[in-house]
């Protein structure tokens, strides 16, 4: 069929997106609630016209003869009056938030030209009791969660997208309390326990959900001339790195902002896999059992010890190879270097949230991209003036293979050559489900079974950044 957009004809299939169809087609229109699979229409951001009513695009199907407007007053002024409401409880809190420079309102904002804020309780038109009353019950709704060590909760600058409910895996947010209490927590407000994949954090649009970390912390080893801070590289996140940075545009730029920021050392973690593939053919190899799992995701050893605890001795007793590598450098390297392992500091910049929950007494900090980010901004770091740069030669991967392991299968596709055996990979938690049903009733016989828990595998990892 075809629709008009903007004065001109396109082609639409039937039961498509006004949405789908307009960013196919390069029409840009804001959203804060949408994700790829899934579309709300809660935020009223994506608002068009059509036959000169307003319309949500984001869950609106085109049909016959639709004549649609994306940019109209009429439509600026219904985006602007929501973006507003969506602001109110924003309003000063930029500059202490984790996602300044980097949170879709606030971009929103500052794109639709929003300086007038109608809906923010002016101080000089409330008398005390009522900015007190105001105060109490703006905190009494604020739920604030940091009681784990990979993500951390505050519903203060939540706009209730549902997006973390969508992305979910596990299903671990909802909506509690009603009406204007309403607020995205978990049930009866209990601390997050999940499986940490991250992709929460990874589609908030707000600082409501975001890494755990003391950056501060962090940023104060790296500066310490006492210490030798090493970096361990993640090959995942160069597929995503220039959407958090648009200037780190290769692997060598990467690495040479990496030294920038105080990075003493920056090694591949491609040879920390290698080991982890060496260390599991092993087990495997030497091993009678069949259905025998990888243990190279995180979120899935996380998911069968929480879901399926009947299958943990499945699962081989390796580390991440994270971990292994630091272990290598606080001992191996340490030792040719002449170095003191104690003052090593041992920090992977990864796709991959779950590691922060089980890191070894090797592995001092996990850091994501947009953890990386952030650090690069607090450093005041010219990315421009940056000297490109390349890793380490004193750990030599010799198989390039290994970076395979970041895909779903990659590291089962391996290990089944080097020992010629079978092999079987699921791809996210409804793939999982049903290897694991099947594994129940006992209607696989295999000898590998790789599963990942973000679809696609680290390459679209929780600790990605996320393209705005």
């Amino acid at each position: 069929m075809k629709i008009k957009i903007n004065n001109k004809n396109y082609k639409a299939e039937e039961g498509e997106l006004i949405y789908d169809v307009c960013k196919r087609n390069k029409i840009k229109i804001p959203t804060l609630c949408s994700t790829p699979k899934i579309h709300e229409g809660l935020c009223r951001i994506c608002v068009v016209e059509n036959g000169g009513r307003l319309i949500t695009s984001c869950n609106t199907k085109v049909s016959e003869g639709m004549e649609i407007m994306t940019e109209s007053e009429k439509i600026s002024k219904a985006r602007r009056i929501n973006l507003e409401l969506l602001w109110a409880d924003h309003a000063g809190k930029c500059v202490t938030c984790k996602k300044n420079r980097r949170c879709e309102l606030q971009n929103l904002a500052e794109d639709q030209k929003i300086e007038n804020f109608h809906f923010i309780p002016r101080k000089e038109e409330m008398t005390g009791k009522e900015e007190l009353d105001l105060l109490k019950d703006n905190r009494s709704r604020v739920v604030v969660d940091e009681g784990n060590l990979a993500i951390s909760r505050t519903t203060e600058l939540c706009v209730e997208c549902r997006r973390c409910i969508n992305t979910c895996p596990t299903k671990e947010f909802g909506f509690n309390n009603r009406a204007g209490d309403v607020v995205v927590g978990t049930p009866y407000e209990k601390p997050l326990d999940c499986i940490f994949c991250g992709q929460c954090v990874k589609n908030c649009p707000t600082g409501a959900i975001t890494d755990q970390n003391n950056l501060s912390k962090i940023i104060g080893q790296l500066d310490d001339l006492k210490k030798m801070a090493v970096a361990l590289v993640d090959p995942a996140i160069l597929e995503t790195i220039i959407f958090e940075q648009p200037e780190i545009d290769s692997k060598e730029k990467l690495i040479g902002v990496l030294e920038a920021i105080g990075f003493e050392k920056v090694f591949d973690l491609e040879f920390g896999m290698e080991l982890a593939l060496q260390k599991m053919t092993e087990q495997i190899k030497n091993s009678g059992k069949n259905n025998l799992m990888l243990s190279h995701c995180p979120s899935f050893n996380l998911f069968i010890e929480k879901y399926y605890p009947q299958f943990k001795s499945n699962i081989l007793d390796v580390d991440n190879p994270d971990e292994l590598l630091a272990e290598f450098i606080k001992n191996q390297y340490a030792s040719e270097q002449k170095i003191n392992p104690a003052d090593i500091v041992v920090i992977s910049v990864s796709s991959c949230i779950a590691k922060k929950i089980n890191k070894s007494q090797n592995l001092d900090y996990v850091i994501t991209v947009r953890e990386l980010g952030r650090i690069i901004w607090q450093k005041n770091i010219n990315l421009k003036k940056s000297k490109n740069s390349d890793f380490g030669k004193e750990l030599a991967v010799k198989d390039e293979k290994a970076k395979n392991i970041t895909r779903t299968g990659g590291a089962a596709e391996i290990i089944a050559k080097k020992i010629r055996a079978k092999y079987i990979v699921a791809d996210g938690v409804s793939q999982i489900k049903k290897v694991l049903g099947d594994l129940s009733k006992n209607r696989i016989e295999t000898k590998i079974i790789e599963c990942m828990i973000c679809p696609g595998g680290c390459v679209k990892g929780g600790g990605q950044a996320r393209k705005l």
